[in-house]
C-alpha cells in the first residue's frame, strides 16, 4: 500500500474549500468539481478528498469511506474476488487517471482500492 486516505461527503463545497485552506491551512490540490483533494502543507501523505453529496451517495451510503493507494491494482482485485470480498463497483478505468474498484469491509465501510494509470 502506498497511501490511505479519509473521504467525506460535503453539501457545501465552497465553505468546505474555505475551511480546509483558510482554517487548517492545507492546499487545494485538487478540485474536479465533485471531489476536491486537500494536501498538508508540511506532508503530502497528510490527505483529505471531500466529495460532493450529491454526487456519490448513490454509491457510497456510508458518511465516511476510506481510499487506498495501491501498487499493483489488478491482483487486489483478484484477492477480494478469490476471498468472496463484496465488490460494489468493478474494477475500472476512469478517465481521470486512475484504475479502481470499490469493495465493503465487515462493518459496511466502501473502500475504493485503486492505482494510478
Amino acid at each position: 500500500m502506498r497511501r490511505i486516505v479519509p473521504n467525506i461527503y460535503s453539501n457545501n463545497i465552497e465553505k468546505t474549500k474555505e475551511f480546509y485552506t483558510d482554517f487548517l491551512g492545507m492546499n487545494l490540490q485538487m478540485d474536479m468539481g465533485w471531489i476536491l483533494t486537500f494536501v498538508s502543507r508540511d506532508n503530502e501523505t497528510a490527505q483529505i478528498s471531500v466529495f460532493h453529496n450529491e454526487e456519490n451517495k448513490p454509491l457510497n451510503n456510508s458518511a465516511i469511506f476510506l481510499s487506498i493507494e495501491v501498487t499493483d491494482i489488478d491482483n487486489w482485485y483478484e484477492r477480494a474476488n478469490k476471498n468472496n470480498v463484496e465488490i460494489i463497483y468493478p474494477i475500472t478505468n476512469e478517465n481521470w487517471g486512475v484504475r479502481r474498484f470499490f469493495i465493503k469491509d465487515p462493518n459496511g465501510v466502501t473502500i475504493n482500492l485503486l492505482s494510478h494509470l
